[in-house]
Formats: structure tokens, C-alpha cells, sequence
């Protein structure tokens, strides 16, 4: 199983070439699938804010309401 840097350092070389190679975009959609299931779903969500994958067709992870 790789580690959470690891899976991160995939994003992170993909995440440059989304548009420009085929797969780019299925691997990162599978790393983050296995991120969320290893790691937790705020984890996949921390990747999509940090490498601004929002931008490059991922959704943004819905900010928490404050309880009253």
C-alpha cells in the first residue's frame, strides 16, 4: 500500500498534464478514490483544495457549516 505522500506525489505529476495526456485525469480520479478509502474523504478533499484540481474539473469539497 503506498502512503499518503506518495499518492500526493502522483496527483501532483499528473495534475500538471490533465489536459494534455489521456490517462492523466483517470489516474488521478483513482488516486483520490484510493486516498478517500485509505486515508478518509477530508484527506481526498485536503488533495483537491491543495493541487487546485477544482479548477481542472474535479468538484470542490462543500465548506462545513458552523453549528449555532
Amino acid at each position: 500500500m503506498r502512503t499518503l505522500a506518495e499518492l500526493r506525489a502522483v496527483i501532483g505529476k499528473e495534475g500538471a498534464s490533465v489536459n494534455s495526456k489521456p490517462y492523466s485525469h483517470n489516474i488521478i480520479g483513482i488516486v483520490l478514490r484510493t486516498i478517500a478509502r485509505n486515508y478518509g474523504q477530508a484527506e481526498a478533499d485536503k488533495a483537491i483544495v491543495d493541487f487546485k484540481l477544482y479548477k481542472k474539473g474535479w468538484a470542490a469539497p462543500k465548506k462545513k457549516e458552523a453549528k449555532p
